[in-house]
């Protein structure tokens, strides 16, 4: 079994923050797409209806829900690997 190796909370804190911020700019898909590609993030599904990325790194996941009629973002998420345990 691999070794873990702990998470620095610190610059997870610091990436989630990063994330929050740049939805707080109401972004198209394609501007979601970019920021988190450029923040390292990987799309673990990449459709704008209902997409999650993810950063192994930084052991965060985005969820992004589009609005389909109008193309803007509805709603998103942001939460640590921790946060998310048990909801499989």
């Amino acid at each position: 079994m691999p070794e873990q190796v702990p998470i620095d909370r610190e610059a997870q804190g610091s990436m989630k923050d990063r994330v929050r911020e740049m939805f707080d700019a109401n972004p198209t898909y394609d501007e979601i797409r970019g920021a988190l590609g450029a923040l390292g993030f990987q799309a673990m599904e990449d459709r704008p209806a209902l997409a999650l990325w993810e950063s192994g790194e930084h052991e965060l996941f985005v969820l992004v829900h589009m609005d389909p009629e109008t193309g803007r973002l509805q709603d998103h998420m942001v939460s640590t690997f921790e946060e998310m345990e048990g909801f499989e």
